[in-house]
């Protein structure tokens, strides 16, 4: 794999992965905040308030959708020169 088309499948990826991590990190963000709030939906009346921490893993999830294509094409990518 060249350079060129590493980093064309990086782009391609990254784009495609935008909407996923900026949910994530938008719904973290109002978690943390205080923002969410959980409600059963399968008959019981329970309903409640998120506890602002659990909007830390869900940032971090939206993070590591950007980091992984990036550490994808650097580790396969890294030393390979093109070929013609």
């Amino acid at each position: 794999m060249s350079k060129q088309t590493g980093m064309i499948i990086t782009i391609v990826v990254a784009v495609l992965a935008l909407c996923c991590s900026s949910f994530c990190c938008l719904s973290g963000v109002a978690t943390l905040l205080g923002g969410g709030e959980w409600s059963s939906e399968l008959g019981y009346p329970d309903s409640g308030q998120i506890e602002p921490v659990y909007g830390v893993p869900v940032i971090c999830l939206g993070i590591l959708v950007w980091v992984v294509p990036l550490l994808l094409w650097l580790f396969l990518v890294r030393g390979k020169e093109d070929r013609i």
